[in-house]
């Protein structure tokens, strides 16, 4: 264990476009065996950070923006830092790793244990004992963590540990930081995130969802839809201004943001305030399509439906496990929507849509100008960017989930004369989907399998895409 005291630490950064670096060495304090680090980087548009969870503001921003935040020494950090560089706020994954004196070495279990845990791994419940972990096929992003007395905990790589109590059940005492009570049954959940209803729906969940962050008439799920109309699902107002009278008017238990709620860190300490748990779903930075279903499972232990999400998600691996990519021979695909300035729209290559597409045997026309600090995963580019690496793509497809999709190739070809260049436009081999595909990542097999039939078959309509004619 490191002995109290101020320490000089040297700091490695890694994330984002390079750019950006914070000051080494930086100053250290220890205390009680807990440190926090005094950073400084290199730029003064740095107006928060995301650290375990919890939200840190800039102590001064003279001369590059200043944070004190608790840190672990010798352990790779994950935190999120929020640069208004860009005109407009972008949230960036980064990745720190503070190191004091000589020392690059990894820590000792006994002084990971007083620094702060590994990454996700099992916390301390006082008279609980931990028994297992649950196996993750390709999800990364979170561990469930089951105990006895039908005690389970959601660690998420946020640093967020939720402890998941059974009806009727004790609330253990709880020493970890950055750890929520949720309590079952639940029976009135607040869900801003959108992408999340369709992992409800697959698991015959709906029903548990009183307040939705988004209206009526933007629902392309079904059964999500029918509940507001018959008035059994309101809307509750978007992830930045929910309705609080209504949430406790209805009595919310649970809210679930995506991790934009981050954006808004007064919106959540509100809630928290509240006594609503608020659970950040990261499903959507899994590197992998199936990663980001396999999250189903984390809604099918919240719902005690975890039988139905196994099916829901086995059934779907199953459709990806087979695809025969011997028949794709090697066509590439682009990915394109033209915006109202007339620019391109396209994937990052790190796009779970562009993951997708290699997975049914497409290889990706990626744009070569795609690295910058945003954390999105599109970019923009012009149309002759496009043009000059997307020209020979065997397949375009165009992203109605960006701008409506046109109805012919003609009408693409009204959008700019450079489009009847493109060989997949000579060859009619375009196609596009709708604006619902964003709402079902429960169908994430069922996607993949229908761009291998455009792939390998070049099959004109499947469930999610239509050729072009």
């Amino acid at each position: 264990m490191i002995p109290d005291g101020d320490y000089a630490a040297s700091v490695s950064l890694t994330g984002g476009s390079g750019k950006a670096y914070i000051k080494s060495p930086c100053k250290v304090s220890i205390t009680g065996g807990n440190a926090v680090a005094d950073i400084i980087w290199s730029s003064s548009n740095y107006d928060y950070m995301i650290v375990g969870g919890k939200t840190y503001y800039p102590v001064s921003t003279d001369g590059g923006s200043e944070f004190e935040i608790p840190v672990r020494i010798g352990k790779e950090m994950k935190v999120q830092a929020d640069t208004t560089a860009m005109g407009s706020p972008h949230l960036i994954d980064y990745t720190l790793i503070f190191n004091i004196g000589d020392e690059e070495k990894t820590l000792t279990d006994t002084e990971d244990e007083v620094m702060g845990r590994s990454d996700m791994a099992p916390i301390d419940l006082k008279g609980i004992t931990y028994i297992s972990t649950d196996e993750s096929s390709f999800a990364k992003e979170y561990k469930i963590h089951r105990y006895d007395k039908d005690i389970a905990v959601l660690a998420v790589s946020d640093g967020r540990n939720y402890v998941i109590v059974p009806e009727g059940g004790d609330v253990p005492q709880i020493e970890a930081p950055d750890t929520f009570v949720i309590r079952k049954p639940l029976t009135s959940i607040y869900l801003a995130a959108s992408a999340v209803m369709c992992q409800f729906d697959s698991i015959g969940a709906v029903d548990k969802v009183s307040l939705s962050g988004t209206k009526q008439e933007d629902w392309y799920i079904e059964s999500a839809s029918d509940a507001m109309k018959a008035g059994t699902m309101k809307y509750g107002g978007k992830y930045s201004s929910p309705d609080y009278e209504m949430m406790m008017e209805t009595g919310t238990d649970l809210a679930i943001e995506n991790t934009m709620i981050l954006h808004t860190p007064k919106v959540l300490e509100k809630l928290e305030k509240l006594g609503i748990t608020v659970l950040i779903d990261r499903s959507s930075y899994e590197e992998d399509p199936l990663g980001r279903l396999e999250w189903i499972k984390v809604y099918g232990l919240l719902c005690d439906r975890q039988d139905a999400a196994d099916r829901a998600y086995n059934e779907q691996k199953k459709k990806v496990e087979d695809i025969d990519l011997a028949d794709t021979q090697g066509k590439t695909v682009a990915v394109f929507a033209l915006n109202s300035s007339h620019q391109i729209v396209t994937k990052k290559r790190s796009d779970y849509f562009v993951k997708m597409i290699e997975k049914a045997g497409g290889s990706y026309a990626a744009p070569v100008a795609e690295n910058d600090e945003s954390a999105a995963s599109s970019v923009t580019v012009s149309i002759e960017a496009f043009y000059d690496y997307a020209k020979d793509a065997d397949i375009l497809i165009y992203n109605g989930t960006i701008q409506d999709a046109p109805e012919s190739i003609s009408q693409i070809l009204d959008m700019d004369p450079t489009f009847k260049n493109f060989k997949a436009i000579q060859s009619g081999d375009v196609w596009t989907c709708d604006k619902s595909l964003y709402q079902f990542a429960d169908k994430a097999g069922s996607i993949i399998s229908d761009l291998h039939e455009i792939i390998s078959h070049n099959k004109e309509t499947t469930e999610f895409f239509y050729k072009l004619k």
